[in-house]
């Protein structure tokens, strides 16, 4: 993949990372745009489901894989997060206590993509819930007619007083 970040502080060397962030967040875009579309009425085709299967494999493959590995590499390599540095190590007075354990930056790095995947996880599973429960396009254009025709809402009372 090129690299066409400039040379400035850590861009050109989180290049990667920074792309493919922001390819993840349009695929993922593009998946809550289409979310606001109703089913179709008619089945999926064959080509469309493998279509889909691919788009999807291709959005896990970047927020599973990709992503995290990236994140890895910076703090690795740029940010030199490896187990010679540490945060604080055991023996060492902190506030009038003495630290029993050592915690190095590279379990700080493992938390920290830890949590990317739990939070990427939370967002599937949302995501996929919700593109479970969108309505046909029968059902939309019913609800539609329901609350903007007869002036009511619908579970039958009025959208606004009458005059």
């Amino acid at each position: 993949m090129p690299n066409l970040l400039p040379d400035w502080h850590f861009l050109r060397p989180a290049g990667r990372l920074i792309w493919s962030s922001l390819l993840l967040i349009i695929g993922t875009g593009l998946i809550l745009w289409q979310m606001r579309k109703p089913k179709s009425t008619r089945p999926t085709t064959w080509a469309q489901a493998m279509a889909g299967s691919l788009y999807v494999f291709a959005i896990f493959a970047l927020a599973y894989a990709v992503v995290p590995h990236e994140i890895i590499t910076i703090f690795d390599s740029y940010f030199k997060w490896g187990t010679d540095k540490f945060l604080f190590q055991s023996g060492q007075v902190v506030v009038g206590f003495k630290i029993p354990i050592s915690f190095s930056y590279q379990a700080l790095r493992d938390i920290v993509v830890v949590t990317f995947y739990i939070f990427l996880f939370g967002i599937n599973i949302a995501i996929v819930s919700k593109w479970q429960k969108r309505p046909t396009q029968a059902e939309a254009d019913a609800l539609k007619a329901a609350t903007v025709d007869s002036g009511t809402s619908r579970f039958g009372r009025p959208l606004k007083a009458k005059a």
